[in-house]
Parts: C-alpha cells; structure tokens; sequence
C-alpha cells in the first residue's frame, strides 16, 4: 500500500514511518520542512501547507489511505490548525478520489471528556480547552464526511516502546475511563496501520490504551 503522511516530523508520524516501511509499503511524508525527514528507500518526501486543499489532492494521487498524526505540541493557542487541516484533507480527498482517511486525535476531545475519570477533566480542562475545541471542530468536518474516516483517541502518550498489547475500544461502546491511563506512540502508530490496512474501523472512533488492566 501507499499512504500519505501528514504530521511525518513529529514523534508518532515518525513511528508510524518507520513501522509501515518496515512492513513493506510505500509512504508519501507531506512536510512544511523536506529537511526534517531523513530519506530513506520507499519514502517519497513532498513539501506543502496542511491548509492548502488543491496542493494536498495533487500529494494524495496514487495513495490508498491518508493518516495525519499533526498535533500542536505545547500551543495553547491553535490558530485553527487542526480544523483547517481537516477541512483540506477532506476535500483534498474527495478531489483526488481517496476514501480511506485516519486521523490520530485524542481522548478528551468532543463526547470523550464526559467518559474521562474526573481528574482527566480537570487536567483537559484546564490544559488544553482551545486545543481540544480545534480537535473537535475539525472532526466535524471529517465525520459528516462520506470518507471510510477512522478517528484514533489516544490517552495519554509515552515513548514506551511497540508492545504490540495495546487495547482499541469504540468510543461508542466506552462508558467510562477512570484514572489516567496511558498509551505508547509505538503503539498509536501500530494501530494506525493496521486499521489503515483494512475495515474494521471504517467511520469509528477508537479509544487507545495500553491494556485491559487500564479499565475497570
């Protein structure tokens, strides 16, 4: 297969790289800095704005799935960037004939916050209101899409290695999420790609942890 990367600079992006390269496809990484991204064999490296739809369906041609791993860092200010960026790609895709697009968010974001333990709330609240609205808005965009969308909400994140045991439960069929479980990016990635790779999660949101010892 070939995807199309976006967020490719960043620490799960490059995971996913890494792991999707390794497992014998080829990846298109969309970069506002080409610099950043060391070249490798079956890695095509293409320079471009997330907001900007038409230079983004010219990347898509010839790919089979688009995942976008953009965050925002430690911006408390989003400036719409992950509404705008969403807004692209679905547009983008729907120019350049691409259906299958994954989109890593996080828990906490939209109808997730009301299933976190009551100390998540308190922590999303206050850290990362504008963030999470940004993430909200553009799932809108994404999810009243016709694409096969699949939304990824990661708890928190570690640089825990590839457990290969992470647990992905839909968000529709979670009540609650007590404490403050985690999640490695090695992990996030994996998922990625497997969900990438066939229907499962076709218009799903999946809730990401570590194990089943994170849950009661």
């Amino acid at each position: 297969m070939r995807f199309l990367v976006l967020g490719a600079t960043g620490a799960t992006g490059g995971l996913f790289i890494e792991q999707a390269l390794a497992d014998g496809h080829d990846v298109t990484a969309y970069v506002r800095s080409p610099a950043k991204v060391t070249p490798r064999e079956r890695l095509t490296v293409v320079a471009g704005d997330v907001r900007d739809a038409d230079a983004l369906a010219e990347a898509m041609h010839g790919t089979d799935a688009v995942i976008s791993t953009l965050g925002l860092g430690r911006a408390r200010k989003p400036d719409n960037l992950i509404a705008d960026s969403t807004r692209a790609i679905v547009e983008a895709a729907k120019h350049s004939g691409i259906s299958r697009v994954l989109i890593m968010s996080a828990f906490g974001v939209g109808e997730s916050l009301r299933k976190a333990s009551a100390l998540a709330r308190l922590m999303y609240s206050s850290g990362g209101k504008a963030v999470f609205a940004d993430k909200a808005a553009g799932e809108r965009y994404l999810t009243s899409s016709d694409l096969d969308w699949t939304l990824a909400y990661p708890v928190l994140l570690t640089n825990k290695p590839k457990s290969g045991k992470y647990l992905a439960i839909d968000l529709a069929e979670l009540t609650r999420l007590p404490g403050m479980p985690r999640v490695s990016r090695a992990d996030v990635a994996a998922f990625l790609l497997s969900a990438a790779k066939d229907g499962e999660w076709f218009r799903r949101t999946a809730v990401l942890l570590a194990d089943r010892h994170d849950i009661t």
